[in-house]
């Protein structure tokens, strides 16, 4: 025995192992041939992968069959006789089904050292860890997205982590528990790494989770006990001038799962293309993809979830395959749409790629003492709803919010944010022209917005400045939503409603509504029909967000409250638009008729397929394909499934 020392972000850990070297030496580089089609080669970490013989290989050098079956790939005959994996309840550390420490050393041995003992990341401002230096550094850094993303265990809601371990200052309890940050996190580097992470977890009945960046706004990368794969660093990028696939000829660019959009858009610019990504820089394409995905550009382009040709994945049997249009097209269609952590682990995803173009971005804001009186806010509020529509028919994108906000004396105030409009294809003086409608109404009414024009001739730049970077990290909000479609906006008494109860009633009721004017069908291109996305998506006109604020140190209870307030308050929503549906990766966790809601009438096939690749439920999150069957028997004093910090069981009736 020896001990492997591992640095990882900030610090560093030890972790006992066996001998490292002679363990992990077994997995080699697989010889992957390639043709002149124009079809994606692997990456290089995509060729490091675990084999039948690979597993061979450890069971002799282990001497111990027992030991080694722990990584063997999965079978519908071995998931049905395998009790573990079938069991009732994910073990949590200390049950005598969870591994031994002969087991995590091993397992860490074929990893190459790369298995993380987690520890929350405020964890340095408390008990064993405190480090005065250290903890000034992670208060100053917490509400970052770089701090949120580069940390292997950190999500950006810590409200569904259980709230158990927040710096000095925004810490509820003032104390540091797990909470549900994972038990262990594998810092993968090669697709064997994943299929090892996998193969264990699998076949020891555990529970496990993926992180990217943790951007989900329902923490689907926490889970108390869990296993966790980081694929953050898988940073590969490649362009392909003449990709050639069954559905789609032409410029295509491959990811590494672990690509920010920050990082593809800069790509695509540098060899003059354009790519979809969301808006904001942190996010990551693979988990964002998967989801649907909007974007700047899906009024002119349509969702994330379009732009893929191909995928590469481990899937919950531990196989690494390829999924397209011509080969696993069942599992190709499933990602594209409907939603992570169903049924495997992506590792890289291709693209479209588009030709560079330009955009303008415009910024303002206004808010009731920028005008005559409250009455004349209302009137520009209401001006942009019923120009609405004609913007995302132009194939603009615009991210707005409204809410009674206070200032540091305590005066309330409404105000309204548009930050920012986007237009693509579009110049300063063409941008100005499609918004006179709304703009003349706010001269008239004597508000004073003030907007900021910029034109760049290339997206990222104009993205850039659009979009900064935001601010992440709080537990003090909670989100219920819809997609809002054409056919509200083009009925005057539907829209008005909408106005009214949408808008100005939900401010009134101290909701903060946050906005997406976009379509899920662009202007310039059709979309595909062999996807699994939400087919509300194509007819939407804004994607509609209702906010629940609370303190830093509100107790469950009022979290509680307020929850459940904003999502009975969303039905005013749902009543003006019951054949639509919502966003899943910005959505409520207590959304009625979830499945429905976030996966329309492609919920059935989604669920057959779940079952079909991953028949022992390896991938849960709360909201996911599959999710009915279990419930997270929560520590907290909150009702089951409020947030992942329990137990992970079956649910029994």
């Amino acid at each position: 025995m020896k001990v492997f020392v591992l640095a990882v972000a900030s610090y560093a850990i030890s972790v006992l192992a066996q001998d490292i070297d002679a363990l992990s030496s077994l997995i080699k580089e697989v010889t992957v041939t390639s043709d002149d089609s124009g079809f994606p080669s692997l990456f290089p970490s995509e060729t490091v992968q675990l084999t039948d013989d690979v597993i061979a290989a450890i069971s002799r050098e282990l001497q111990d069959n027992s030991t080694a079956s722990l990584f063997m790939f999965g079978s519908d005959a071995l998931s049905t006789a395998n009790s573990t994996a079938k069991s009732h309840c994910k073990p949590l550390p200390g049950d005598s089904s969870w591994p031994s420490p002969s087991e995590w050393n091993t397992f860490n041995s074929l990893l190459g050292g790369s298995l993380i003992k987690a520890s929350p990341a405020a964890a340095a401002c408390y008990g064993l860890e405190y480090s005065a230096e250290k903890c000034a550094s992670i208060i100053s850094d917490w509400d970052t997205e770089g701090f949120q993303t580069s940390d292997p265990t950190s999500v950006m809601d810590p409200l569904y982590v259980g709230r158990s371990c927040m710096p000095p200052g925004l810490n509820y309890t003032n104390t540091c528990d797990m909470g549900a940050y994972p038990t262990y996190v594998v810092n993968v580097s090669s697709v064997a790494q994943i299929q090892l992470a996998v193969n264990f977890a699998r076949n020891k009945g555990l529970r496990f989770v993926v992180k990217n960046t943790g951007h989900d706004l329902i923490g689907k990368a926490s889970g108390k006990g869990a296993l966790s794969v980081w694929t953050h660093w898988l940073k590969d990028k490649a362009y392909y001038p003449n990709f050639v696939s069954k559905d789609y000829t032409g410029p295509a660019i491959k990811f590494g799962a672990g690509v920010q959009v920050r990082e593809a858009y800069e790509y695509a610019k540098s060899v003059q293309a354009t790519v979809l990504g969301g808006e904001s820089q942190s996010v990551g394409l693979a988990g964002w993809s998967m989801g649907g995905g909007h974007s700047p550009l899906s009024s002119l382009y349509g969702l994330g979830a379009d732009q893929i040709v191909s995928i590469e994945v481990v899937l919950a049997n531990g196989q690494f395959i390829t999924a397209n249009a011509e080969q696993n097209s069942d599992v190709f269609w499933m990602l594209r749409g409907g939603g992570g952590s169903t049924i495997g682990v992506m590792t890289s995803l291709t693209m479209k790629a588009y030709p560079q173009l330009p955009a303008t971005t415009v910024t303002f804001n206004f808010t009731a003492v920028d005008g005559p009186a409250l009455d004349a806010f209302w009137t520009g509020i209401e001006s942009y709803v019923n120009n609405m529509q004609a913007f995302v028919d132009a194939g603009t994108y615009g991210y707005y919010a409204l809410a009674i906000l206070e200032d540091s004396a305590g005066n309330e105030r409404h105000e309204f944010q548009m930050r920012p409009f986007f237009a693509p294809n579009m110049t300063i003086a063409e941008t100005k022209t499609l918004l006179s409608p709304w703009f003349d109404v706010l001269d008239m009414l004597n508000i004073s917005y003030n907007p900021v024009y910029t034109y760049k001739d290339n997206f990222y730049d104009a993205w850039y400045i659009g979009f900064p970077e935001e601010t992440v990290g709080s537990d003090t909000t909670m989100i219920s939503s819809r997609l809002m479609p054409r056919y509200v906006f083009e009925n005057d008494t539907s829209r008005n409603q909408l106005f009214k109860d949408g808008f100005k009633n939900a401010v009134d009721n101290g909701i903060l509504v946050i906005g997406l004017q976009l379509s899920g069908k662009g202007i310039a291109v059709d979309p595909p029909t062999d996807t699994a996305v939400l087919p509300a998506w194509r007819n939407t006109t804004t994607h509609l967000q209702f906010v629940g604020r609370f303190s830093a140190t509100a107790d469950w209870a009022i979290i509680q409250n307020q929850t459940l307030f904003v999502t009975n308050y969303t039905s005013v929503l749902r009543t003006l638009a019951p054949d639509s549906g919502c966003y899943l990766s910005e959505a409520d966790f207590l959304e009625p008729n979830l499945q429905d809601a976030f996966y329309g009438v492609n919920y059935p096939q989604l669920y057959e397929l779940k079952k079909t690749y991953d028949p022992t439920s390896l991938f849960f999150a709360l909201t996911a394909v599959g999710s009915e069957d279990w419930e997270v028997q929560v520590e907290d004093p909150l009702p089951y499934s409020w947030n992942n910090n329990g137990r992970l069981c079956r649910k029994t009736t």
